[in-house]
């Protein structure tokens, strides 16, 4: 009687537990999976539950709405169903959803007819730094099917079963099976373990104990009674023996079904006992694990400290922390570490899982570790590439900032630079001996200068700096710059200058280039306080799309000349190396810096076509690296375009001006006069052509590029060009985007002059442009 109803037990217990299993198999193939299709979903389902008559339909649903059934044919209406408008049902979801374990509901009415209970297994995907919920898995299971595998159903057994849902206390509800009487009769008790709970099996003699009871016999019916209790124990247990097989091969069945589950699911599949005092067990791990550790499973098992062995000393407190805290919450648990194999290989890993409370006490925890080391350095290197996304988003938008700042400056400048120059010349007319007054413009006149001065290395640094570039020799710019920069270097710091030797040429600024290399060469000084050595040296390097890459530089594959500063100072920590191309941070002490050198090398450098690279170590030094496209066999030539020369003053002109800026259109219309030409001044392009359009006898055209109306300045030359094409035009911009915006090959009598403008360097344009004009139409009358 007692071996029967435990048989019975056995079976549901396996049942339930091979159920549980395949479950969560399946649920760990759709947290990876990004999106299934129906095919794809059902082929799954139809693998792993094979010979599994008793569940009659598998839905999965992400974020609570069914999107995909198995079989689809007779659940078509479960497809959009959202769990959550389902009252009845609401309660079990959300517990699966929160708590991360399965819940069992049940019995349940089926659609299909008859009684059932569900599975609801949650579903979780990785994110960066927790488990998301993805979805619920939801296994209805056929009640009458699912009890008569177990041989609950069979008559034969020669017992009376009922089971029921334990509540501490049985009603006519909470009975899955059997009459209700059996919970109140004196029948055999055995648990089945259930996720959320208990089953009640009870089971007593068919018929009752009391037709199980000896009544009074003649002889002959105790001699049959005898032969009885001789035979039938003999027959029970061969019925016994028979229904173990079933039972071991159903039991078989599911450990195939759950081994390919095991083989098809990424990673390692591992089951840790924890028990109470806080140590723990390995009590199964798949063969996959070699794939990841490098050791085979008798190894693992053998050896149950070798795989924590391998992680990382920094990661295992976290790793710790994480599991500790689900194992108090019973939420599920996520992580990633670091481990490095006993054959030294170094990977990044990734774990999730749940736990499970025992009854004896102890804490089952489920456990699936991958190896994401490839997908860390995909992150790492998206995350590279975003930062240098984020770096240029910040220094265009800085740099778009600096460019309207300067434009507006540069005005500023023109007018009082201007306005200083008239002062001047009027002060000399009066002949004053020993005028202090000046000494005073002079001394304004250059902090004028300085402030142009620093308008251009804001520019520098914004890419926005007007530059002249040349056919230069990087080499004699090394020498020229060391031979009188040197001087100011201490005598403690042994300065040694590398130069390769047939150095191709490259095409820069040449003023622009030896300011960077001053900048280099006095951070390299501040650097050696105490002294140490300083390297100069030149040198060709040929860069490749996959080193550019690598690097993540935006120049073209080819041939570079490199310029490399290398100081043994202090170097620069981790913590500055991000932040020191920016513009005004800097590590000296006040008023040591304005922070603006490093950015406003990297900005001519970059605008030049180039890269710049930099290296260093605390304690050890910092090395600078400038790379210039080289030029090939084909020589530039510097200097005008057109070969012209100024042939000396030019007589009074009729000039046409056009400035939007009141202050610089009045200051540049007063310097003209003085120059002795004669000026129409208009406030914007617009104007400007009307004026032209009434009296065409301009002898030159000076426009501001960037003005309001419906005509810039390169609009308004364009149009004056379509009636007089002899025209000359000097342009002027507060910056060189508003230069650049012109486009298109260098005109001889299109002169671009940058403000603040000095008088002398606009006399000089003038003359260059009407040496162009005669250069190309000869004497225009």
């Amino acid at each position: 009687m007692v071996d029967r109803a435990d048989t019975l037990r056995a079976r549901l217990q396996s049942q339930i537990d091979g159920g549980i299993h395949l479950s969560r198999g399946l649920a760990s193939i759709l947290s990876r999976t990004q999106d299934i299709t129906q095919a794809e979903f059902s082929r799954i389902v139809s693998e792993i539950f094979t010979d599994l008559p008793e569940v009659v339909n598998i839905a999965w649903a992400p974020d609570m709405v069914i999107t995909r059934v198995h079989p689809v044919k007779g659940n078509e209406q479960a497809i959009g169903l959202d769990f959550r408008t389902v009252p009845d049902q609401f309660d079990a979801v959300v517990k699966a959803r929160d708590t991360g374990q399965i819940v069992l509901v049940g019995p349940v009415d089926l659609v299909q007819g008859g009684k059932g209970f569900i599975f609801r297994v949650p579903v979780y995907a990785s994110g960066e730094d927790t488990v998301r919920f993805k979805g619920l898995l939801s296994l209805v299971f056929d009640m009458n099917a699912f009890l008569a595998k177990s041989g609950m159903s069979d008559p034969g057994i020669g017992i009376e079963v009922a089971m029921a849902v334990d509540h501490g206390r049985f009603g006519p509800v909470d009975m899955i099976h059997g009459p209700l009487d059996l919970a109140t009769d004196t029948s055999i008790v055995e648990q089945v373990l259930v996720p959320g709970g208990n089953w009640t099996l009870f089971a007593r003699p068919a018929g009752g104990w009391k037709a199980a009871q000896r009544p009074p016999l003649t002889d002959l019916l105790l001699l049959i009674v005898v032969c009885l209790l001789i035979l039938v124990p003999m027959v029970t247990a061969n019925a016994l023996a028979v229904s173990r097989k079933a039972t071991i091969q159903k039991m078989d069945t599911t450990a195939r079904h759950l081994k390919g589950v095991m083989e098809n699911v990424p990673g390692a599949y591992i089951t840790y006992k924890m028990f109470p005092d806080g140590s723990q067990i390995i009590d199964f791990i798949s063969d996959r694990c070699i794939e990841i550790w490098g050791l085979d499973r008798d190894t693992v098992m053998e050896e149950q400290t070798t795989i924590w062995d391998t992680i990382n000393r920094d990661d295992l407190p976290g790793l710790q922390a994480e599991i500790d805290r689900a194992a108090k919450t019973l939420t599920p648990w996520h992580f990633k570490w670091r481990i490095t194999t006993p054959a030294g290989e170094e990977k990044w890993l990734e774990g999730r899982g749940s736990l499970t409370a025992q009854p004896d006490g102890t804490m089952r925890r489920d456990s699936f570790v991958v190896d994401i080391t490839e997908q860390h350095k995909r992150d790492e290197e998206f995350e590279r590439q975003a930062e240098l996304v984020r770096q240029a988003q910040k220094q265009e938008s800085i740099g778009l900032m600096t460019g309207g700042v300067a434009h507006d400056f540069n005005n500023l400048l023109a007018v009082v630079r201007g306005s200083l120059e008239l002062l001047r010349d009027d002060l000399e007319d009066e002949d004053v001996e020993d005028d202090d007054r000046l000494s005073l413009v002079a001394t304004a006149i250059q902090a004028a200068d300085r402030g142009s001065d620093l308008t251009k290395s804001m520019l520098s640094f914004a890419r926005r700096a007007r530059l002249n570039p040349e056919v230069v020799d990087l080499n004699e710019v090394v020498q020229e710059t060391k031979a009188w920069a040197g001087r100011t270097l201490p005598a403690t710091i042994d300065v040694r200058v590398d130069l390769a030797m047939l150095l191709p040429r490259i095409w820069v600024d040449r003023g622009s280039t030896a300011s960077a290399l001053l900048n280099l060469i006095v951070n390299a000084r501040d650097a050696l306080p105490k002294g140490g050595q300083l390297t100069i040296s030149t040198a060709l390097e040929k860069l490749d799309a996959q080193a550019l890459k690598r690097h993540g530089d935006d120049i073209d594959p080819g041939a570079y000349v490199v310029l490399t500063i290398s100081d043994s100072g202090e170097g620069i920590s981790k913590a500055n190396m991000d932040r020191i191309f920016e513009p005004f941070f800097s590590t000296k002490h006040p008023g040591k810096g304005s922070g603006l050198g490093l950015s406003m090398v990297q900005g001519f450098v970059k605008q030049s076509g180039g890269t710049i690279r930099v290296t260093s170590e605390p304690g050890k030094g910092t090395t600078f690296k400038l790379y210039f496209k080289a030029l090939d066999g084909k020589k530039a030539t510097s200097g005008r375009a057109d070969g012209s020369r100024v042939s000396g003053p030019v007589p009074g002109l009729r000039i046409l001006l056009a400035e939007d800026d009141e202050g610089v259109r009045t200051i540049l219309t007063a310097t003209l006069e003085r120059l002795n030409h004669k000026v129409a001044a208009a406030r914007n392009g617009d104007t400007a052509l009307e004026l032209f359009g009434k009296d065409p006898g301009f002898d030159l055209l000076i426009t501001d590029i960037v003005m309001p109306g419906d005509l810039q300045g390169t609009d308004l030359a364009r149009e004056i060009r379509q009636i007089d094409k002899t025209l000359p035009v000097i342009f002027l911009s507060g910056y060189a985007r508003d230069a650049d915006a012109i486009g298109g090959e260098v005109d001889p009598m299109e002169i671009r002059l940058m403000k603040p403008v000095r008088r002398k360097v606009l006399a000089e344009a003038i003359e260059r442009a009407l040496a162009a004009r005669k250069a190309r139409w000869g004497s225009v009358s």
